[in-house]
C-alpha cells in the first residue's frame, strides 16, 4: 500500500508541475523578442547613418586634399 501511494503522489507532482501557466511565458518571451527586435533596428539605422556621414566626411577630406 505504501507503494501505491508514494506512486500516486509522484504521478500528482508530475501532474501538477506539466499543467504550469506555459501561456504567460510565452508571451513574455514574445515581449522580449519584440524588444530585442525593436533594438536591432534601431541599431541598424544608427549604423547606417554613421556609414553615411563617414562617406560624407570622406567625400569632403577628399575635396580638401585635392586643393
Amino acid at each position: 500500500m505504501k507503494i501505491l501511494m508514494k506512486f500516486f503522489l509522484v504521478f500528482l507532482l508530475v501532474g501538477v508541475f506539466s499543467c504550469r501557466d506555459t501561456k504567460k511565458e510565452e508571451e513574455d518571451t514574445e515581449a522580449a523578442l519584440e524588444k530585442i527586435e525593436a533594438v536591432e533596428a534601431e541599431a541598424q539605422e544608427i549604423e547606417s547613418k554613421i556609414n553615411e556621414e563617414a562617406s560624407e566626411l570622406e567625400d569632403s577630406l577628399k575635396e580638401l586634399d585635392s586643393i
